[in-house]
């Protein structure tokens, strides 16, 4: 197993639509460029957008940022017919030319930064398909920065990354969870079924691997897993992933016990679940490992810094329902507000999530809350919505 992470300075994104400026930001101060401020980098990735309309940070606009706020590199914008191609090319920027990649996930709701790769060998060119991917580290810049931090501008060692709803710079996805739910391809327009990433200049792999290989699901999937088996699953999968070779993921699991798994349904895929699974020390989580519920893949995972609340996944009923009741509820399209009584509303046992503009991470899943005929959304850091809504193109 080989593992290159480059280790990029993590930064949250300032507003939840600058997305593509914060990877801006992390990519140019990996180019020896200093911390340029989101608002202006925001303004070049949307200005320079000369494609197509309708987007906040387009891969064309990014792309010419990356090449005109400095010197020495050139970016390329690979829009490729397959996943393989494109997540083969991040792979090689890494290798070969030291800098992170820029990727559109989500379809084309987000981008995120990719600072490392594993694999079962080194590729030896950009055309290079003999080797297998095992999985990306990232930097997620979702959550925004909140409201009354320090940030911005943004410095070495801010409050970027330091947990909760500061973000986390470890990060870890495992490949088969980056096909299935981070790198789709863009969802219509120019760009439409295309899986795109900003990376160095290279020609892409012109054919595929000869053979892929597919693991087998450790379960058939007729029955969810319970909590017990996820605990298991989740360290197991961990140790399968050789994550503790790396000093981070080692440090953050190292003498910690199992907390109590959370189950998270996905909203926009029928039959989807997970588990996030919180590795316990001193009374707080210092790590995040994903199981897939009904499958026991492990899926992805987060080494959490050495701060205080970094552990988001604690809202209790009776803490929902003092949220719930806090204030009147503004509902969409002029329905006016809605006053919750005590005691009434039904609130979902277990999480869910989708990417939204609401969260655009695994890791901050929504209890559902039933009133009525309403539907409302309790973010795991406590923020009430009356609504899930579609996130933008490139937020």
């Amino acid at each position: 197993m080989v593992t290159e992470d480059l280790g990029t300075e993590y930064h949250q994104q300032d507003t939840n639509y600058y997305c593509g400026a914060a990877c801006a930001q992390m990519i140019l101060q990996e180019c020896g460029m200093g911390h340029i401020d989101q608002s202006s980098l925001y303004t070049d990735n949307h200005d320079h957008s000369t494609a197509e309309a309708g987007w906040y940070t387009a891969p064309d606009g990014l792309a010419w940022t990356l090449n005109h706020r400095q010197s020495g590199r050139y970016f390329v914008l690979d829009a490729l017919a397959t996943e393989d191609t494109t997540s083969r090319m991040i792979a090689w920027t890494i290798h070969h030319y030291r800098v992170a990649p820029a990727a559109l996930v989500f379809g084309s709701a987000h981008w995120i930064t990719i600072r490392g790769y594993q694999a079962n060998g080194m590729p030896s060119s950009s055309m290079d398909v003999g080797y297998s991917l095992q999985g990306f580290f990232v930097n997620n810049p979702w959550p925004p920065v909140p409201s009354g931090a320090a940030e911005p501008p943004h410095s070495t060692g801010d409050g970027c990354g330091s947990g909760g709803t500061r973000g986390v710079a470890d990060e870890y996805i495992s490949y088969s969870t980056w096909q299935a739910d981070y790198m789709t391809g863009a969802s219509g327009g120019l760009w439409g079924g295309k899986y795109v990433a900003i990376c160095d200049p290279e020609p892409p792999p012109d054919r595929n691997p000869e053979r892929v290989e597919r693991q087998l699901p450790k379960f058939d999937g007729r029955e969810l897993l319970d909590s017990r088996a996820a605990v298991e699953l989740s360290r197991r999968g961990f140790e399968e992933a050789g994550l503790y070779e790396e000093d981070a993921w080692r440090h953050a699991l190292e003498g910690t016990e199992p907390g109590e798994p959370q189950l998270v349904q996905r909203l926009d895929r029928a039959d989807q679940f997970y588990w996030i699974v919180p590795q316990m020390r001193n009374g707080r989580a210092s790590a995040v490992l994903n199981v897939d519920a009904r499958f026991g893949d492990f899926r992805q995972g987060r080494a959490l810094p050495d701060s205080e609340n970094t552990a988001l996944l604690t809202l209790t009923r009776e803490e929902v329902d003092e949220r719930l009741h806090r204030k009147m509820h503004k509902l969409s399209k002029g329905r006016g507000g809605l006053t919750l009584r005590p005691g009434i509303a039904c609130i979902s046992r277990h999480w869910v999530w989708r990417p939204c503009a609401q969260s655009l991470s695994p890791y901050y899943p929504f209890k559902m809350v039933s009133y009525g005929d309403h539907r409302l959304y309790v973010r795991s850091d406590g923020r009430v919505f009356t609504a899930l809504t579609p996130a933008g193109r490139g937020i």
